[in-house]
């Protein structure tokens, strides 16, 4: 996973990775299993990988889960690294340095498992978006090693919204289009917006940057591997609005300002699409995929693949946008201003 990729990409099919298992036996033998989840991003300039250890215990499970001891390894109980097989046959090996995410920002979310120390294994030489690479994991003290073995998704193009856009308008009527161009070795994609305004306490007289994230599709499936196609998808316009009404609430003591979009197309490996296949498969959904559980790690289990984000920054809105988010039906009562050609500016809704 990358630094800089937001983790909406399959969310809800990497969550299966940590879920419990019914068919576990308390009375078999245990044997302990090395987890892996990584996404390599070969468009960031710092990559991380998530490696645990499962466990078993005869006190409590919970108080367990909670202790770092029973979830990661120490330092020098692993030698993990990324070996790049480069067009022409060259390689080149790139070791994985052991850090503690807390240190650098990265929080873990809350949960049964320990959310502290946060280690995690730090890429931070450049990957090559044409490589293949294969992830070795050594473990010290059983003598044995983990792998596992990924293509990089290319990078892709973006047609609308591209990072030329002078400006979006959400205030026509019927539906907008988002279509990227797919990408070599990619399969699923999503697609988040991010809009950005500011606020102003009349109270405080505070002035804050604020973020909204919405997801406007996840989990879109591409017709090949080979970047030879497109992924487009129609929504309606009026859904921005939507989106604006549920995640903010009135405020009498504040007025707002709407100023630009970012959007953040992701593109995932084809390792990630076997799993949602299986997760499909577990769901009575296709019945050809049934198995047990999927991973692609040879000697533990999780999933190692890589995606891609390709970002439109700074897309401004129309005027047209701006006075229908402070004017429309669904926002009036959110007190964003006008643009100020409008005759209502400063707002309508105040």
């Amino acid at each position: 996973m990358s630094r800089k990729s937001q983790p909406y990409l399959l969310l809800s099919v990497l969550l299966t990775l940590i879920a419990c298992s019914n068919d576990f036996d308390i009375n078999g033998d245990f044997r302990e299993e090395i987890v892996v989840y990584g996404l390599l991003d070969c468009g960031s300039d710092t990559n991380f990988i998530r490696i645990q250890k499962t466990f078993l215990t005869e006190g409590s499970a919970l108080a367990s889960a909670a202790d770092p001891g029973s979830n990661f390894y120490l330092e020098n109980e692993l030698t993990v690294y990324l070996l790049a097989t480069h067009t022409g046959g060259s390689t080149d090996t790139l070791f994985c340095e052991y850090v503690d995410g807390d240190t650098l920002g990265i929080e873990k979310p809350d949960g049964i498992f320990s959310s502290s120390p946060n280690i995690l294994y730090r890429i931070t030489s450049p990957l090559d978006s044409t490589g293949v690479y294969q992830l070795q994991v050594i473990r010290h003290t059983l003598g044995d090693t983990i792998s596992a073995t990924t293509k990089m998704v290319h990078p892709f193009y973006l047609f609308y919204p591209t990072r030329t856009d002078a400006f979006i308008s959400y205030a026509d009527t019927g539906k907008i289009t988002y279509n990227c161009k797919q990408a070599v070795n990619g399969i699923m994609y999503d697609l988040v917006m991010r809009f950005t305004y500011a606020e102003k306490n009349a109270v405080t007289g505070d002035s804050v940057l604020h973020t909204l994230d919405w997801e406007i599709f996840k989990n879109e499936i591409g017709t090949n591997a080979e970047g030879e196609s497109n992924i487009s998808y129609r929504i309606d316009r009026k859904a921005f609005y939507s989106f604006l009404a549920s995640s903010l609430s009135a405020d009498p003591n504040v007025t707002r300002y709407a100023l630009y979009l970012q959007f953040d197309w992701y593109s995932g490996g084809t390792e990630i699409y076997d799993l949602y296949l299986n997760n499909l498969a577990n769901l009575g959904i296709n019945q050809d995929y049934i198995s047990p559980e999927y991973t692609n790690i040879n000697g533990g289990i999780g999933i190692f693949s890589s995606i891609r984000r390709e970002s439109a920054y700074h897309v401004n809105m129309s005027e047209a946008t701006i006075d229908s988010i402070a004017c429309g039906t669904l926002t009036k009562n959110l007190r964003f201003v006008t643009s100020p050609a409008n005759p209502a500016y400063p707002g309508c809704g105040f």
